[in-house]
Formats: C-alpha cells, structure tokens, sequence
C-alpha cells in the first residue's frame, strides 16, 4: 500500500494532515500507526500470504469485537475485509519482551488474561480451529510440494497424538498465537494484538502455544495456571499433547512461510525439529 490510500483511508476517518510510521515486526502483514490531535489509529494492510498460512479475517473480525468489549483487544474503527484492511485505536503502552513473559508475576497476569477470554462466548457460525488438523494440512502441503522424510514422520506421529487425544470439554474464544509481541502492558491491563489467528478453539491449545512460544519450564507453567485459577487443573493434561501438536503446527508454519518469501528463523525451525524429534 502506498501513501495515497493511506490518505484516503486518513481523510475518511476524519484525520487531519497526519503523521504517518510504519509499524515493523509483521511477517506476512503491513501496518501504520496514523496520527493527528484527535485520533491515533493502527492500520493494517493483510499480505496474500496471511490467508494461505491459514489467517481468517472474518473470524478474526468477529473475536476482536467480542475481545474488545471486554478490554483484551484494541478497540475496532473501520474494517475492509475485501481489501484486506483493518483500522483499530492505537494502544499506548509498553510491549512485552521474552523476559517479561517469564517472570512468575507476569505468568500470572496473562493466565487471569486467558481465563477473561475463555470465559466469552465464542462467536457463533464459526467452526472451532483445530491445532491438529491445521498442523497436518501444513505438512500435507510440504509433503505435495518437497517431500521429506521428516515431513512424513511427523505426519504419522501427528496422527497418532490426534488419535489420542480426547476431544475439549468445551470451546472457548481463543487468540491463538499469543506471544509477548503480541502482548501490551497498558498500566494494570494487558491489550492482545493481531487476532487473525483467533477463533473459537480448545482453551488448553490457546495455553499451549504460549507455552511454547516462551519455552516455559514446568514453574512456569504452574505460574500461569495459576493464574488461570478454577479450571485450569483440567486443562494441564491436555497441555503436554497440545504443546508437541503446537510445535508439528509452528515448524509446518515457518516452512510454508518459508516458500511464501517470508523469512525463515533458521534457529527456531532447528530447536522445534530437536524439539518434535525427542
């Protein structure tokens, strides 16, 4: 996108000569932080990519609007699902690091974030996203395109994990992919950002990836669900399965990224490899 839609989109909401920054760190999206006197707003413009790594923006429309009226979200100005576009109000605060994240105080706060979410009414109409299924449409996609004796290992142990995993108790509105750059420190609130991932989903899955974004340790991990509180017990069993199926969905997303011209964290996709491989 180009400085003249951003005018347009600027002029409809209303703004007056702003400035405009880009926003870095988005893999597969761009985003500008637009502001003037009265307004400070975050536009985003989805990449083709997005979709093909399994981003759904009407989903994702309908969890950021039932996660900002509860204050886990950033506030929803303008949507253009067609053209990829979203507006929300810009969230002034500090963004989490990896550090952060594994301070036992810190675990605790986001366990009490999760367990606000979990206990909203996933959006209705929608079909529950599946760690699993998801995972194994990424290695069957691998496997069509460059197939690997890795690819089809992890295909038959995914199914096996599958196989042995008892369905949820329930479904719970679920971000998906949150991690500490996804996540805003705003005073005593914490602000989730990029919700394309979102959807209703398994409530331990939403956990697991956290987990396994940060690498916690089983400390850690008793921080955050405890945090968590009442429930959390019945999700821990779910949580070592959910966390290898995380990492099979994670590595199968970085190598479809990968023939997408996205970046590949080299040493990431090795640690997740050792990691699936043990």
């Amino acid at each position: 996108m180009m400085r003249d839609p951003l005018a347009a989109i600027g002029a409809e909401l209303g703004l007056h000569d702003p400035v405009v920054t880009e926003l870095h760190g988005g893999l597969s999206n761009r985003s500008w932080r637009l502001r003037d006197a009265a307004h400070d707003l975050v536009l985003r413009q989805s990449g083709l990519a997005a979709g093909q790594l399994g981003a759904d923006g009407r989903v994702e429309l309908a969890m950021l609007e039932i996660a900002a009226s509860a204050g886990l979200a950033p506030q929803l100005v303008l949507a253009r699902l067609d053209d990829g576009l979203l507006v929300t109000r810009y969230v002034d605060g500090q963004v989490l690091t990896r550090m952060d994240v594994g301070r036992p105080a810190m675990l605790a706060r986001i366990g009490a974030w999760f367990a606000r979410l979990h206990a909203l009414a996933p959006p209705q109409g929608v079909s529950a996203v599946d760690f699993g299924e998801r995972a194994a449409g990424y290695l069957g996609m691998l496997r069509a395109q460059a197939p690997s004796a890795l690819a089809a290992e992890l295909e038959l142990r995914l199914s096996a994990k599958r196989n042995s995993l008892p369905p949820p108790r329930r479904i719970a509105a679920c971000h998906h992919d949150l991690h500490h750059l996804n996540l805003v420190e705003q005073g005593n609130t914490l602000i989730a950002l990029d919700w394309e991932y979102a959807g209703p989903g398994d409530p331990a899955a939403d956990l697991a990836a956290c987990i396994c974004y940060h690498d916690l340790d089983p400390q850690q991990v008793d921080a955050l669900l405890a945090g968590y509180g009442g429930g959390s017990e019945a999700l821990r069993a779910r949580l070592a399965p959910l966390c290898w199926i995380f990492d099979c969905l994670w590595l199968g997303w970085l190598e479809m990224a990968a023939t997408l011209d996205i970046s590949l964290d080299a040493g990431r996709r090795q640690r997740l490899v050792e990691r699936l491989s043990s």
